[in-house]
């Protein structure tokens, strides 16, 4: 009986034939539609893009961007210790993340563009195997 159930389910599953039967003529033909329609606006498909971040190094150490934008602090390999990064104006310029060893990798610290203005991000590393001086960044947001 289990069987017979299951043979009589995937028969209604199975899609609509759109054919004509010659032997017989009384069968209508059957077809079927979707309509998907899209409601996002240019300002939808605009406000979901992802760009890429803006990286800098420790030699690059100034940065024009533009609100929305990531900003990412590519120090190297910092060991055994982490990169921590503030900012001199959340508002402008907030941190996101902290870098550091994480087993086979490494990432960075990173930011995000906020708002119109300046800011300075100091990146230091902390617990290292091997002392290194701050880096002082200069971003300005527009």
């Amino acid at each position: 009986m289990c069987a017979a159930t299951l043979a009589a389910s995937l028969l209604l599953l199975a899609p609509a034939a759109c054919s004509k039967n010659d032997s017989d003529s009384d069968d209508k033909e059957s077809t079927s539609t979707s309509t998907v329609t899209s409601t996002s606006t240019k300002d939808d498909a605009a406000g979901s893009q992802v760009l890429p971040p803006v990286m800098l190094s420790a030699t690059e150490t100034t940065a024009d961007l533009k609100v929305g934008e990531t900003v990412v602090f590519d120090l190297g390999d910092p060991g055994d210790g982490r990169f921590v990064a503030t900012s001199s104006d959340a508002a402008v310029v907030e941190i996101t993340s902290d870098g550091g060893s994480q087993g086979s990798y490494s990432t960075n610290a990173g930011g995000k563009a906020l708002s119109a203005g300046k800011a300075t991000v100091t990146v230091v590393l902390e617990g290292g195997d091997v002392a290194a001086d701050p880096v002082v960044y200069e971003l300005t947001v527009s």
